[in-house]
């Protein structure tokens, strides 16, 4: 697993998402976890030591881990009671990643609008300055 595959993805798939702080903070930290456990193809780690580590609430390590999910960068199996540890993957990111946002950006050709000083709107163009 590379690092910089990962945190490239990761970016790109933002583009697209939008995601918050929080599960943008939730990611690099399961990604940092990973790199601790020596990239182990799962992590097990306890929901209350999460909210404590990345300094979020509960309900927001919840949506944000389902958010991540959505977005195909981890799979995570929830802990069932207690001291039952939620179990984490990152998952690798797939080669056909959705196109850039900006491929569809159309720009202005140069060879259409130039001098036209407003004929095209109905003006009468006499030269002047003050037309």
């Amino acid at each position: 697993m590379n690092l910089f595959e990962l945190q490239n993805s990761f970016w790109r798939i933002d583009e697209y998402e939008n995601f918050s702080g929080n599960e943008t903070r939730l990611y690099f930290y399961l990604i940092h976890l990973a790199n601790r456990s020596f990239w182990a193809e799962w992590i097990e780690y306890a929901d209350k030591k999460m909210v404590a580590n990345a300094n979020i609430s509960l309900q927001v390590l919840k949506s944000a881990r389902e958010r991540l999910k959505n977005a195909n960068l981890i799979d995570f199996v929830a802990g069932g009671g207690f001291r039952v540890k939620t179990k984490y993957q990152i998952l690798i990111p797939s080669s056909t990643s959705k196109p850039s946002p900006y491929t569809n950006i159309k720009t202005k050709d140069k060879n259409i609008n130039t001098n036209t000083y407003g004929k095209k709107k109905g003006f009468i163009h006499s030269g002047s300055d003050f037309d």
